[in-house]
């Protein structure tokens, strides 16, 4: 969830827009509608002149003739040589068909301030099709963006070869850098930190790929508006590009006050405070532990202007103000505590009528969908109402898109989320001036009252626990942020955002508050002092002259701000990058902590008990991949048996290291004995997705606590590969030859054809079907099923999962 400005505690909405990876917010866990593509300039290519056209919603689908010669108004170069341009860069797509050609950025939120040509593409085999597209630059030529599918990818290997070492697809995506963007040299770019980039670690099963970012540069001086993302595989293929790009002009890059200047206002202004730090950011509320630390305070890490050396606003790109920040403020109000819901578990009309308590949804607009699904996120253990309403009506509004959307938990009945959708494109303009035109006028201290009363209504404890903290004033909408207090010290993250519009009608609501008291270290103090905190940050932060990037998103009801930049002094972990310092200092050992993801979820976990080990290797492997998760004393413990349900975890996490921030499920159970509360149930989820497991049935048993043997495991692997028919084959001793004790194993063709494979090896010439499976030896199975892939019929040909 991004907020307004800064990298405090919990502000974090310039982190998201530099990273690149802001989502859509309706209904669950965002508030910010972000564009999803940045607008820009990227350069010159040379075009052929022709005749402009003056129809700017020029479209043509399905058909090799789909292209033309023709040259819109607003562009230079036709959608025949946009099509080109994005085969000199993919050759592949040669094989694939021109399904759609469009002109312009209709489906881009606010619009970028160049036209675009998306081609569409289709790759049919048998009765699929797959459509993807590509995006080129209408006036400059340049591709903007383009992903191929695996299913085209595959076609272009044949038999497996020697994959690409990180080292080698570095330098393929830098010389695919050069050819993508025409006239780009060495100093015009710099490669992104690779712990910058990096929050999740590759997983070992699907097809490699290595990304790599990259901050370009306009004259002489990095942009974070101008940025490329390029995508290769382990067999050497390119297989996305993107870059945002700035369609106006540039402010001179002639800096009003000197860096000497820029620095003794930096170093008097910033500010650091003690926070609880969660110690995986990324994951679920489930088993989350909490650090003492210290976190840069309210606005002190926003860029600065180079003229005036004020702060700048990530959203408008005017100073941050005083006004801006209103920190600690209690709240105070008329209205009535949280009251819990108590009983049953709410209905869905319940639910519903819940919301239309607290907040005003016109009579006009009727539930259209009701789902209650298991909370992964906000309340592990509980379920969640996913409610949205719709005018069907109002066929302008309906069209874009203007959709009301909640969260309530089925239990509580708190609301965790609440959202107005609304895209202000052509086609409502004239409802929202009758409706603009029959509102009333808010003022800010009655929003902010109103505001303070909401979440005192909605949120439990929040007189007690929340403070308001930011408050941001847009056109037509004022936006308020309450930070989460226990004590005196933040939670980092836990917080409420809600955005009042000028007639005073909520259009967004959304709260966090994760941390549950037991998972806090109250108990602790730091015991380093403020002052050396203070000082090791800005021993850590550089000032980077740079252009900074602005606006370019709407925000509910708001009018979008354009995209814009502005050459500021701009703190970052490095001399040479602007990228943001992604660390937090430990309160208590004075060590550096990653602020998203720990070493265990970036695959760079270490293990203090396995070095000498024969299996030492493959649980390294292992650990890189994020398979393998030690304790919280580095163990992994290589030698200890596992049960069912931990195969099933280290499976799981080989398809998806980051298992545990994926909501899976609608709550119920999956087995008799895999319910939601199952410390199993996300892992078996995704298996069964993958049919690697049989699909869920609540009236059988799974036995996941049950220790696995390597009779069970041949039968779980013969799953996996899709050959449990074969298996039916292998019915006799003979079909083991020289295995001693071919007699006393029940399953003798998953036996077989494991041994045959290579994934579990005889011992002393047995099979030894009754023996446990330790950690050690479930790792370096794993590590033999990864070297099987697109070298079976069955098990993930190219990079599709069977």
């Amino acid at each position: 969830m991004p907020e307004i400005e800064g990298r405090g505690p919990a502000l974090f909405l310039n982190d998201r827009l530099r990273r690149g990876t802001a989502k859509a917010a309706a209904a669950t866990m965002a508030a910010w509608l972000l564009a999803t593509q940045a607008p820009g300039f990227a350069g010159s290519v040379s075009a052929a002149k022709a005749e402009p056209v003056t129809d700017v919603a020029v479209q043509a689908t399905v058909g090799s003739d789909s292209t033309s010669n023709e040259v819109p108004e607003g562009a230079k170069i036709s959608s025949e040589q946009a099509r080109n341009h994005i085969l000199e860069l993919f050759p592949v797509l040669k094989r694939a068909t021109i399904a759609s050609v469009q002109f312009g950025s209709s489906h881009v939120y606010p619009q970028p301030e160049y036209k675009t040509w998306e081609i569409g593409f289709s790759v049919t085999e048998g009765n699929h099709t797959l459509g993807f597209s590509a995006t080129v630059h209408a006036v400059t030529g340049e591709v903007l963006s383009a992903h191929l599918p695996s299913e085209l990818l595959s076609r272009q290997h044949g038999e497996p070869g020697n994959d690409l070492t990180s080292d080698e697809a570095d330098k393929l995506a830098e010389q695919f850098l050069y050819k993508a963007i025409p006239g780009l040299k060495e100093t015009d770019y710099v490669p992104v930190q690779e712990s910058y980039v990096s929050v999740s670690p590759q997983a070992l099963f699907g097809r490699t790929e290595y990304h790599y970012s990259y901050q370009l540069k306009r004259d002489g001086l990095l942009s974070d508006a101008e940025t490329a993302n390029v995508s290769v595989d382990s067999r050497g293929s390119v297989t996305g590009f993107s870059r945002s790009t700035l369609g106006k002009e540039y402010p001179s890059s002639k800096p009003g006050a000197t860096a000497e200047e820029a620095r003794r206002q930096f170093e008097k202004q910033f500010d650091v405070q003690l926070a609880y730090i969660p110690k995986e950011r990324y994951s679920s509320r489930a088993g989350q532990k909490y650090v003492l630390g210290y976190v840069p305070a309210g606005m002190t890490l926003t860029p600065m202007d180079a003229s005036t050396l004020e702060h700048i606003n990530a959203m408008t790109g005017k100073a941050s103000t005083k006004e801006s920040t209103r920190k600690d403020r209690p709240l105070k109000g008329s209205a009535n505590a949280f009251a819990a819901h108590s009983g049953e578990k709410l209905t869905a009309k319940q639910a519903e009528e819940r919301v239309r308590e607290h907040f005003d949804i016109p009579e006009n607009y009727q539930l259209e969908y009701s789902q209650l699904n298991k909370s992964q996120y906000m309340n592990p253990n509980g379920q969640v109402w996913s409610l949205s309403w719709s005018n069907r009506n109002a066929s302008a509004s309906y069209m874009f898109m203007r959709d009301i959307s909640a969260q309530v938990d089925a239990a509580t009945g708190q609301i965790y989320s609440y959202n107005v959708y609304q895209r202000n494109m052509t086609g409502i303009k004239e409802e929202q001036q009758a409706e603009e035109a029959a509102g009333k006028t808010m003022d800010q201290e009655a929003a902010e009252q109103l505001a303070m009363n909401k979440v005192i209504e909605l949120v439990p404890n929040a007189a007690k626990e929340f403070k308001l903290s930011q408050v941001l004033e847009l056109e037509g909408a004022t936006i308020f942020v309450f930070q989460r207090y226990v004590g005196d010290i933040v939670v980092q993250d836990d917080m409420v955002q809600l955005q009042v519009l000028e007639d005073g009608t909520i259009s967004e609501f959304y709260t966090r508050a994760l941390a549950a008291p037991e998972q806090l270290p109250t108990d602790t103090k730091p015991a380093i002092s403020y002052e050396k905190a203070k000082a090791s940050y800005l021993e850590q932060l550089h000032l980077v002259l740079a252009f900074s990037r602005y606006g370019g998103y709407s925000l509910g009801g708001a009018e979008s701000v354009p995209f814009g930049v502005k050459l500021a002094y701009v703190p970052s972990s490095s001399e040479t990058s602007i990228s943001p310092l992604m660390d937090v200092l430990d309160a208590n050992t004075g060590e550096w902590k990653k602020q998203y993801g720990s070493d265990a979820s970036t695959g760079k976990a270490e293990a203090s008990d396995i070095e000498g080990h024969a299996a030492e290797a493959s649980i390294r492997n292992m650990l890189q991949h994020g398979v393998i998760i030690p304790d919280d004393q580095g163990r992994v413990m290589p030698d200890r048996v596992i049960t069912r349900g931990e195969w099933f975890t280290v499976l799981a996490r080989a398809l998806q290291p980051n298992l545990d921030i994926y909501h899976s499920g609608d709550g119920s159970n999956l087995f008799a004995d895999v319910t939601p509360e199952s410390p199993y149930y996300q892992a078996i989820r995704v298996l069964i997705d993958q049919r690697w497991i049989a699909g869920s049935d609540p009236e059988i048993s799974l036995k996941p606590d049950e220790e696995l043997t390597r009779e069970e495991l041949a039968v779980l692997l013969v799953r996996i590969l899709r050959y449990e028919k074969l298996a039916g084959f292998y019915t006799l001793p003979s079909d083991l030859p020289n295995i001693a004790d071919a007699g006393s194993i029940t399953n003798k063709g998953a036996a077989s054809l494991s041994l045959k494979l290579g994934l579990l090896p005889s011992i002393e010439g047995r099979f030894m079907p009754a023996r446990k499976v330790t950690v050690a030896e479930a790792a370096q199975v794993l590590e033999r099923l990864a070297k099987l892939q697109g070298k079976t019929d069955t098990f993930m040909d190219g990079s599709r999962l069977y």
